[in-house]
């Protein structure tokens, strides 16, 4: 059994009233892997909030890092506040411990990628490398990380339906978005794996793989998943070659709320 990457949240009695997450996503980076401190964030996305865990390794010997937290900056974002964080204390070198942001999303405004400048920010206590004892003083410190994302797609979680056609027709048309993009890209493999990496979603009926010598024929793209929410959504995508260089991707995305529709095809970019 694959074990839950949101059960460290639900030990937590400050996060606890916020329910079962929805998702998580899996970890991104925002340190290089050879740096003093190494820093992932895993996004984890509830209803009305997006609980976001920082895992901070400490690679320095002579260091422990206390008061550990990662400030974001969410002035830039209109759909995003911080609303509290979780500090971590006492990583020694060579452990891994835990902070967290709890972001709340403004309901009242749609879905779009939202970016926040990230900064770790601790307290250094001067330690004897063997030893582990305490010397010296001790100092603020603050670290400058890779900036991080929240996109659309993170709040799309991949949900297969056994039957596309049937579903496709179950949901009718009544709130289905269509668009047409140019898209950059050399090769049709390339262009369906963006495809399902923008909207988040799994592909259907074997639609993934192109089939080779295809000699320049449209692709079709069958995909399912589930929006926050609770909300089914179903997406054909037809790709063409167009050139050396690039594709031409006609959408069609069907969901019970014309909202959702919008905003997953709106992940194309």
């Amino acid at each position: 059994e694959v074990a839950d990457p949101a059960a460290a949240i639900y030990a937590i009695p400050e996060l606890a009233n916020l329910g079962r997450a929805f998702r998580s996503t899996a970890p991104v980076h925002l340190t290089e892997s050879e740096t003093e401190y190494v820093v992932q964030c895993t996004k984890h996305i509830f209803a009305s909030h997006v609980v976001l865990q920082f895992s901070v390794q400490n690679t320095i010997d002579d260091q422990r890092l206390d008061n550990v937290t990662v400030l974001l900056d969410d002035s830039e974002s209109e759909i995003f506040t911080v609303s509290g964080e979780i500090a971590c204390d006492g990583i020694k070198y060579g452990d891994t411990k835990h902070c967290f942001a709890i972001l709340e999303r403004n309901a009242e405004i749609q879905l779009t990628p939202s970016h926040f400048t990230c900064e770790l920010r601790f307290t250094v206590v001067q330690v004897d490398s063997t030893t582990g004892e305490e010397e010296g003083d001790k100092f603020e410190e603050e670290y400058p990380l890779e900036d991080l994302e929240i996109a659309t797609s993170d709040f799309m979680a991949k949900v297969a339906v056994p039957d596309f056609r049937k579903a496709w027709e179950a949901v009718g048309n009544e709130n289905e978005v269509l668009e047409k993009f140019a898209l950059q890209f050399k090769k049709m493999e390339d262009a369906v794996a963006a495809v399902l990496d923008f909207l988040g979603m799994q592909a259907c009926d074997g639609t993934a793989t192109v089939k080779p010598n295809a000699g320049g024929k449209p692709h079709m793209l069958h995909m399912s998943g589930v929006f926050v929410g609770g909300q089914q959504v179903l997406s054909r995508a037809q790709i063409v070659m167009q050139g050396t260089n690039s594709v031409v991707l006609k959408i069609a995305v069907r969901s019970e709320d014309s909202d959702v529709s919008r905003i997953v095809a709106d992940c194309i970019r």
